[in-house]
């Protein structure tokens, strides 16, 4: 057998195969063989017909095994000649093919990158000197407040405290904003809107000369939309608001005692208190262990450089869209938004989907050799944790992950995880001091899901 390979792009690759007349001959005689043995021709028991009738009366069907046995035999052969690892089914372009003659094909083919994985012990990380301060507390406590607000009206002025509830009308140039932006009907007309001088401001300007104003009052209220404003149709324009104000309402926080430690189930103040410094001392022992795997997973995406199959990327592409434009919807963000931001979600997940697709080769490789493999158990946990939280049986969740090829993603992210863990315990961790708020990135936060990471 013959290969020739030709680099139609670093991880696209067309083999040119030839299997000798030999071979071919051989292997129409073998199929033909096992066509006799089953074969029913007039005259000739079954199995004793002679191999020239058979290979006559079924030589369509012993040509097409004939073929399919040859090239999935040379097509093994070729790729572990070439070291070649393919990420998806060939395309085939057939040459030549006949009783008697060499077979000839070319298969185009998406192959996983080659590169010379880095030194991934002893990688050099930093881990910041953080602790849980009783201010730390405090703030937890105050957020929990929050949670227990009540608001009452209230028959005075406005204050920078308080919310207040609003009918308006927004224009500019005396035209309503959805002239300008169609999708903008929040900012050009609402009614019983609640507005925040901080927390819900709509626009910058608007609620701080609200203030001062009573139930009942009426104003008209001059605006310039900022530079950083959503709708850039609109940024460094005039705009007008007709305000009515409906209702002022002043925010009441309940004490923090032990009747409010109770409505979250704690018997006290100091046990509620004790809670809350102990979750707080969770996530940051949580938060400082997803910092140190990520630090280690960016440590080797900068040692690496490689070109990514394109079809790879491509599909996670489009489930990191998916995963993008169904997170908008549940917050709410409707379909002409997202349609207007299209390009940029798609250059985001683009970004994110090859990051993501790297890291995967990366670590797959060093799964290879260090020998991490999946056990079963390990992937029947897994599932049934999956399932525990769609509450579902575990044998409906694998049976939907099967169907839907989803069950190699959840290998994946069990052989992540775990070549993380050998990544994490062989770091060399430096201890560093805080870094200024400013300066973090959403992996150095607890609650957050760092973009990059890939478990």
């Amino acid at each position: 057998m013959e290969v020739s390979v030709t680099d139609l792009s670093p991880c696209r690759k067309q083999l040119r195969i030839e299997v000798d007349a030999e071979t071919v001959d051989a292997k129409f005689d073998a199929v033909a063989k096992d066509f006799r043995r089953q074969a029913h021709l007039p005259g000739f028991r079954p199995g004793k017909a002679p191999l020239a009738n058979v290979m006559r009366s079924y030589a369509d069907k012993i040509a097409d095994e004939a073929k399919r046995a040859l090239m999935a035999d040379s097509y093994g052969q070729a790729l572990k000649e070439k070291e070649l690892k393919p990420v998806i089914m060939p395309e085939i372009e057939e040459l030549q093919f006949g009783h008697g003659k060499p077979f000839q094909y070319m298969a185009t083919l998406e192959v996983s990158p080659t590169f010379e994985l880095p030194e991934y012990k002893g990688l050099e990380v930093e881990k910041e000197r953080r602790s849980v301060t009783e201010e730390d507390v405090k703030k937890a406590l105050a957020k929990l407040q929050e949670q227990r607000v009540e608001y009452r009206d209230v028959d005075r002025p406005m204050g920078e405290d308080d919310f207040v509830v609003v009918n308006y009308k927004g224009t500019i140039d005396d035209k309503p904003i959805t002239d300008t932006v169609k999708v903008a009907r929040g900012l050009s007309e609402q009614s019983n809107a609640w507005l925040h001088l901080e927390r819900n401001p709509l626009v910058p300007g608007l609620v701080e000369a609200l203030i001062g104003s009573k139930k009942g009052d009426k104003k008209t209220v001059q605006v310039t939309f900022p530079e950083e404003f959503i709708y850039e149709e609109i940024i460094g324009k005039e705009g007008q608001f007709e305000v009515e104000i409906v209702e002022i309402k002043e925010q009441s926080l309940p004490e923090l005692d032990d009747t409010f430690a109770k409505s979250f189930g704690a018997e006290s103040i100091d046990k509620l208190s004790e809670g809350v410094e102990g979750d707080l001392k969770n996530e940051l022992e949580y938060s400082e262990k997803q910092s140190i795997r990520n630090q280690c997973v960016q440590k080797l995406l900068d040692q690496v450089s490689c070109a990514l199959p394109e079809t790879i990327v491509n599909q996670a592409t489009r489930a990191v869209v998916h995963n993008i434009v169904q997170s908008n919807h549940n917050r709410g963000v409707s379909k002409d938004i997202i349609e207007e931001n299209k390009d940029d979600i798609y250059n985001n997940a683009k970004s994110n989907a090859e990051v993501r697709v790297k890291a995967n080769y990366i670590l797959a490789q060093i799964a290879e050799k260090e020998g991490v493999k999946v056990t079963e158990q390990e992937l029947s946990r897994q599932i049934s944790a999956m399932a525990m939280q769609q509450k579902i049986k575990p044998q409906k969740m694998a049976d939907q992950l099967k169907e839907n090829g989803g069950i190699y993603e959840v290998q994946e992210e069990i052989l992540n995880s775990k070549v993380i863990d050998l990544l994490q315990e062989n770091a060399k961790i430096t201890e560093v001091d805080p870094k200024p708020e400013s300066e973090k990135d959403c992996c150095d936060n607890p609650g957050q899901d760092c973009c990059d990471n890939p478990e």
